[in-house]
C-alpha cells in the first residue's frame, strides 16, 4: 500500500510538471504574440465574423456580436500594455516554475504524510 501512495504521488508530481511547462510555454507564446500584434489581427478577424444562423437557435445574436465587441476591445486594451508584456515575458515563465516548485513540495509533503500514516497502520495492524 505504500508503494502505491507513492506511485500515486509520482504520477501526480508528473502530471503537475507536464501542466506547469505547457503553461509556461503558452504564457511565453501568447506574450510575444501580443507584443508582435498577432494577436490583435486574430481578434480582428474574430469580431468580423458573421453570426451563423444556427447560433441564433441558441444565443441571441447581438449577444455574440457583444461577445465580439468585447475581445475587440479587450484586445485593443492589450495593445496599449504592450510595452508591460515585453517585461513581463521575462518574469512570467521563472514565476510559472517558483509556482511548480511550491506545488511539487506540496505534493512530497503529501507523500511523506501519507507514507507515515500508512506505516502506522501497518504497524497497528500487526500488532492486532
Amino acid at each position: 500500500m505504500v508503494i502505491l501512495s507513492w506511485l500515486f504521488f509520482g504520477a501526480l508530481a508528473l502530471v503537475w510538471t507536464g501542466g506547469a511547462f505547457v503553461f509556461a510555454e503558452l504564457a511565453q507564446w501568447g506574450a510575444q504574440a501580443l507584443a508582435s500584434g498577432v494577436a490583435g489581427d486574430a481578434a480582428r478577424g474574430l469580431a468580423t465574423l458573421p453570426v451563423p444562423q444556427w447560433i441564433v437557435l441558441w444565443v441571441d445574436p447581438a449577444l455574440v456580436q457583444t461577445a465580439q465587441s468585447m475581445v475587440l476591445w479587450t484586445f485593443d486594451t492589450a495593445r496599449e500594455a504592450v510595452p508591460l508584456l515585453g517585461s513581463a515575458a521575462g518574469w512570467l515563465a521563472p514565476l510559472v516554475w517558483v509556482v511548480w516548485a511550491v506545488g511539487l513540495l506540496a505534493v512530497l509533503v503529501g507523500a511523506g504524510g501519507s507514507h507515515l500514516v500508512l506505516h502506522r497502520l501497518r504497524g497497528r495492524i500487526r500488532q492486532n
